[in-house]
């Protein structure tokens, strides 16, 4: 029995959707051939039927393009940056729209303080707390 008639097994499909997502993440294939490919393999039911799948895209290596460089440490870790990043723009907004509508009673502040200090109390904490540990994430 030829290796193109056996039966592919649910780790042999896991594996072909994973290399498709690297070529998406790649932009070898956009997400609409990724949806249809992703429907050919979970259709298909031998390695026969699995090959098509990848027969126009490259072979992948197991190591990316070149040696991986290490993250430069940061002062904040990454989750901190997140959690401060819609605080930001969204106070920038209302500053332009109170700017823009005549800079009256500065109502800005009752956005800002009480949010800010919604965001500053697990930041603290957070950052107290992996500070000794030295991870980004609490």
């Amino acid at each position: 029995m030829s290796q193109e008639n056996m039966r592919a097994s649910d780790a042999d499909r896991e594996q072909i959707v994973t290399k498709l997502r690297a070529a998406m993440d790649d932009g070898r294939i956009n997400l609409h051939e990724f949806d249809e490919r992703v429907q050919q393999v979970y259709a298909a039911r031998t390695y026969g039927e699995l090959t098509p799948v990848l027969s126009d895209l490259p072979v992948q290596r197991n190591s990316r393009s070149g040696p991986k460089i290490a993250a430069e440490p940061s002062v904040f870790p990454l989750w901190v940056k997140i959690m401060w990043t819609p605080w930001v723009f969204v106070n920038i907004l209302v500053i332009l729209i109170w700017l823009a509508t005549g800079m009256g009673y500065f109502w800005p502040f009752w956005v800002a303080v009480p949010w800010g200090l919604a965001l500053f109390i697990p930041s603290t904490v957070g950052y107290l707390l992996n500070k000794d540990k030295g991870h980004g994430a609490p």
